[in-house]
């Protein structure tokens, strides 16, 4: 049962799209820093944070719609508010830079992993592209001395995949990529 378990997660895995499968991938009541640059060498730069909205976009000024967020990478989104001020004839050849900050104004992380259980410090902890799961259990400070490494919980939604760490390979093609939300638990032994 383990293994039919274990082969209906991995096949699930497989037909998610990698784009949602990385980090960074916008979301509603995500905070974004945007800089705008004008190629005018007397203007200054302007950085002002946003919070996408719970429609999943982020209002602008100067721009009369808002410009679609949610589902899309930080450089998308830049993409976008170009062509609208742009299209908007505000600014000619406008650059912008979106950036996630680490910590929102509520000191809370964007995307975030939750590591439980046997490692030196349990805690939410920021998601980083590409951070897989063996490194949220080292940025969680690494196993206990107590912790059972043969039987490490990751819960995606209300799926649970059981891993044996000591079985992680070198090029890690057995250590998944961790996904905003997945919670860690790291059992007793």
């Amino acid at each position: 049962m383990k293994f039919l378990t274990y082969l209906l997660a991995t096949c699930l895995l497989a037909i998610v799209p990698a784009k949602a499968q990385q980090a960074g991938i916008l979301k509603s009541g995500d905070s974004v820093v945007i800089q705008l640059k004008t190629p005018a060498e007397d203007a200054e730069n302007i950085t002002t944070t946003y919070a996408v909205s719970d429609r999943g976009t982020i209002k602008l000024p100067m721009l009369e719609q808002e410009i679609p967020a949610a589902g899309v990478s930080a450089s998308t989104l830049a993409r976008r508010i170009e062509a609208a001020y742009k299209a908007a004839e505000i600014y000619t050849t406008p650059m912008i830079n979106v950036t996630l900050p680490t910590v929102t104004a509520d000191g809370l992380a964007n995307h975030v992993v939750s590591v439980g259980g046997e490692v030196r410090a349990t805690g939410e902890f920021p998601l980083r592209q590409g951070m897989t799961l063996m490194s949220a259990i080292n940025r969680a400070g690494g196993f206990t001395e107590f912790a059972r490494t043969k039987g490490v919980k990751l819960l995606r939604g209300n799926q649970e995949t059981i891993y044996d760490m000591r079985k992680i390979q070198a090029n890690g093609s057995n250590n998944p990529v961790l996904m905003d939300g997945d919670q860690i638990i790291v059992p007793a032994g």
